[in-house]
C-alpha cells in the first residue's frame, strides 16, 4: 500500500530525479534563475513532466535530489523544509525545547527567543523557502511544454498541475510572510536572471491571495484528486490560514473570510477522525486527502527518507536512553536522538484525562531545571510520544512487526480539519456568525472534555492541546498578543528558567544577514 501510495504522485522518481533547478542558497537565491538550467531544457516525454511535479512535491520533505541538499547547510537532513519551518514555529514557544546535549550552534537562540541576523537556522529557512519558490516558478515555465512532447498531457491536466505549482508557491510566501514579514517577490513571469522586488508583507499579501483564490478554483477535489496532490479544499485551508492572519500581516482583519474559506472545506469535509492518536502514526495516510488531515506531506521509509518531517518529531525527539520495551511500543529498534522535549507549560495544559496527552513521563521530570543531558531515569523535560512508527491496526505494536531504526513512515499533517474547526471558532470570537461554539466543542469532544466557555484564553489553550508540535504555536501566540512582552512567559523565555518578557519586535525573526543586502533588515536587529 505504501508503495502504491508514494508511486501516485510519483515521488519514488525523486530519489533519482536529475530534472530540477539545484540550487546552492544564498543571497543569490533572490536572482531566480536556477543554476543548472540545461537539466530543465530537455524534457521530452510527458512522465518526465510529472517526475518534475514530483520534485515540486519533494521540496517539502526531501533534502535535495540524487541524496544531496538543494541548499548550503552543514547538515543536509537538517534542511529539510519541514524541519527547518516546524524549529522556527516551535522552539522559540511553551511547546517544544531542545537541550544542551545537541549542542548544535543557533538552537539556543531559538529555544531563548535571543536570535540574530547571524543565526544560521534563519538563513536555512529563508533559502529553503525561497528555493521552493524558484522551483515551481521554473516549473510553470516550463510544464506548457508537456502538451506536446511523447506521451503528452492533456491540456485539462496541466492546467491542474499548474494551480497546484502555484498553490504550492503560496504556501511558501505564507512561511516567508509569517516569519520574516519581507522577502522577494517573483513568479514565473518574471524574466530569468532578474532580480525580483523586495515586498513588506502588507505588499505582498493581497498579490499571494489573490493569486490563490483563482488558482484554489482549478484544483480538484480532494475525493477526485491523487493522494499526496493538493486538493481544492487544501487550497481553501490555505486561504484561510492567510485570513487567520491578515491582520497580523496587513493590519486589516479579515475574519468573514476566513470563516468562508472554513466553510467551503466544510462543505466536502466535515467529520473528525474517531480517534486523535491514530492521525499520527505509521498508517495515517488513510486520513490524508479525503480524511482529517487536509493537507499531508507524504513521508515513506523507503521512497521519501526524510531526516526531517515526521522523522524528526518521531526518532528525532525520543529520549536516547528508552529501554527495549518503549522501543517496541514506539515502533522503532535501536535508540532516539534525543532532540526535541516537551516544555513544562504544554504539559501543564493537557490534563491525563485528555485523549491527546501524548507525553513518556517514566523517570522524567515536568521541569527544564537542567537543560544538560537529557538521560533517563532524571531526565528534565518529558517526551513527546505523539508521533509514533506503529500503524493504527496494531498501534501499541503488541505483534512487534513494526521495528524501524531511523525513517518514519507517518505523513507530516501540515493542516487539519480539526484546526478549521478552531478557526471557525476564533471567527465567532470576532463576531462572525459561523456556529464556531459547536466546532469548538466538537474538538474537545473527540477528547474526551466537557464543554466550556469560548473565550480567547481557553482557544489559545485549546489549539495548543490540539495541533501541538504541528508548526503553528508561534503564529498562534503573535495571533493572540502572547507571543513577545510579559504577559505570558514560559520557561526559557527570554534566556533564563523562569522565563521573562522579549522585545515586541521579535514578533519577527531578523532576516538573515546574507539577505540583509537585498532585503534590508526588521526593525530592532
Amino acid at each position: 500500500m505504501i508503495i502504491n501510495k508514494i508511486k501516485s504522485i510519483s515521488i519514488a522518481c525523486v530519489a533519482t530525479l536529475a530534472l530540477g533547478a539545484t540550487v546552492t542558497s544564498c543571497v543569490d537565491d533572490l536572482n531566480v534563475e536556477p543554476k543548472n538550467p540545461s537539466n530543465l531544457t530537455d524534457l521530452s516525454n510527458g512522465d518526465q513532466y510529472y517526475q518534475f511535479l514530483a520534485q515540486v512535491y519533494g521540496g517539502l520533505t526531501l533534502s535535495g535530489v540524487n541524496g544531496g541538499s538543494d541548499i548550503t547547510v552543514d547538515d543536509p537532513g537538517a534542511g529539510v523544509y519541514t524541519r527547518q519551518l516546524w524549529n522556527l514555529q516551535e522552539l522559540c514557544t511553551d511547546e517544544a525545547f531542545i537541550g544542551k546535549n545537541w549542542n548544535d550552534a543557533g538552537l539556543d537562540e531559538l529555544d531563548y527567543s535571543t536570535w540574530s541576523a547571524d543565526n544560521h537556522w534563519l538563513y536555512e529557512s529563508m533559502s529553503r523557502f525561497t528555493l521552493q519558490i524558484n522551483i515551481c516558478n521554473e516549473f510553470l515555465r516550463k510544464i506548457d511544454g508537456a502538451a506536446s512532447v511523447e506521451n503528452p498531457v492533456s491540456a485539462e491536466e496541466i492546467a491542474r498541475m499548474k494551480c497546484e505549482a502555484r498553490t504550492l508557491r503560496a504556501l511558501s510566501y505564507y512561511h516567508i510572510m509569517d516569519c520574516f514579514g519581507v522577502g522577494p517577490y517573483v513568479t514565473e513571469d518574471h524574466k530569468i536572471g532578474t532580480v525580483p522586488e523586495t515586498m513588506k508583507r502588507e505588499q505582498m499579501f493581497p498579490l499571494v491571495v489573490e493569486d490563490l483564490k483563482e488558482a484554489v478554483q482549478g484544483l480538484p477535489l480532494a475525493a477526485d484528486q491523487v493522494y499526496g496532490r493538493v486538493s481544492r479544499e487544501a487550497g481553501y485551508m490555505l486561504l484561510a490560514k492567510l485570513y487567520l492572519n491578515a491582520e497580523v500581516y496587513t493590519g486589516t482583519p479579515m475574519w468573514q473570510e476566513c470563516a468562508t474559506a472554513c466553510q467551503e472545506i466544510l462543505k466536502t469535509n466535515s467529520t473528525l477522525a474517531p480517534e486523535y492518536k491514530y492521525l499520527f502514526c505509521g498508517s495515517n495516510d488513510k486520513y490524508v486527502g479525503t480524511g482529517e488531515i487536509i493537507w499531508g506531506v507524504p513521508q515513506d521509509n523507503s521512497y521519501t527518507q526524510s531526516y526531517g518531517g515526521t522523522t524528526y518529531l518521531g526518532m528525532g525527539a525520543y529520549n536516547v536512553s528508552i529501554d527495549e520495551n518503549l522501543q517496541k511500543r514506539l515502533g522503532i529498534s535501536g535508540t532516539g536522538w534525543g532532540g526535541p522535549r516537551v516544555r513544562p507549560e504544554l504539559a501543564n495544559v493537557i490534563s491525563k484525562a485528555d485523549k491527546r496527552y501524548l507525553f513518556y513521563t517514566d523517570g522524567l521530570a515536568n521541569n527544564l531545571s537542567d537543560i544538560g543531558d537529557w538521560q533517563l531515569p532524571g531526565g528534565s523535560g518529558y517526551m513527546c510520544i505523539k508521533y509514533v512508527y506503529t500503524n493504527e491496526s496494531d498501534y501499541y505494536n503488541e505483534s512487534g512487526s513494526v521495528s524501524l531504526n531511523t525513517f518514519n513512515n507517518a505523513d507530516w499533517p501540515l493542516f487539519r480539519l480539526a484546526d478549521t474547526f478552531l478557526m471557525l471558532a476564533e471567527c465567532q470570537l470576532h463576531g462572525v456568525n459561523c456556529n464556531g461554539k459547536s466546532y469548538f466543542d466538537q474538538v474537545r469532544a473527540r477528547a474526551g472534555l466537557d464543554p466550556v466557555d469560548l473565550t480567547a484564553d481557553n482557544l489559545l489553550d485549546e489549539r495548543a492541546r490540539e495541533l501541538y508540535w504541528e508548526g503553528h504555536r508561534r503564529s498562534d501566540l503573535i495571533r493572540f498578543g502572547k507571543f513577545t512582552g510579559s504577559s505570558y512567559v514560559w520557561s526559557w523565555k527570554g534566556g533564563i528558567e523562569a522565563g521573562q518578557g522579549i522585545e515586541s519586535f521579535r514578533n519577527l525573526y531578523a532576516v538573515p544577514t546574507q539577505y540583509i543586502n537585498t532585503l534590508g533588515q526588521n526593525a530592532g536587529y
